[in-house]
């Protein structure tokens, strides 16, 4: 089973742990993941990943939702890149853990989903 998880970070903090232990629990079971994550940097050695925002998306993303209060509805180009790598990974489960953090569009996401 191909699995793709999306959260904002990985390898780091709780939520990014959490994606990096269910990739290798699910590489130990013989099936693939891959994780797309917005922010930081994943320091996990062997884990299949991609970034998909740039820092200075984040931040515009972040300072456009504190003048408008409409976060979630900025990164556009990110949830491009991010759309465009689920289809070339072509996975059988979608895995979405946290949507927040100024790095995805989710109504661009969810209208693809």
């Amino acid at each position: 089973m191909k699995i793709y998880q999306v959260n904002v970070v990985c390898g780091s903090g709780s939520t990014g742990k959490i994606v990096t232990y269910l990739a290798e629990s699910v590489k130990n079971e013989g099936g693939e993941c891959r994780i797309a994550y917005g922010r930081g940097e994943c320091k996990e050695k062997n884990i299949n990943c991609i970034k998909v925002s740039t820092k200075i998306e984040t931040y515009i993303h972040a300072f456009m939702t504190r003048i408008t209060d409409r976060h979630g509805l900025y990164s556009k180009m990110s949830t491009k890149r991010l759309i465009k790598d689920i289809q070339k990974y072509s996975p059988d489960l979608i895995h979405l853990h946290n949507l927040h953090g100024n790095y995805l569009n989710y109504k661009v996401l969810f209208d693809f989903l």
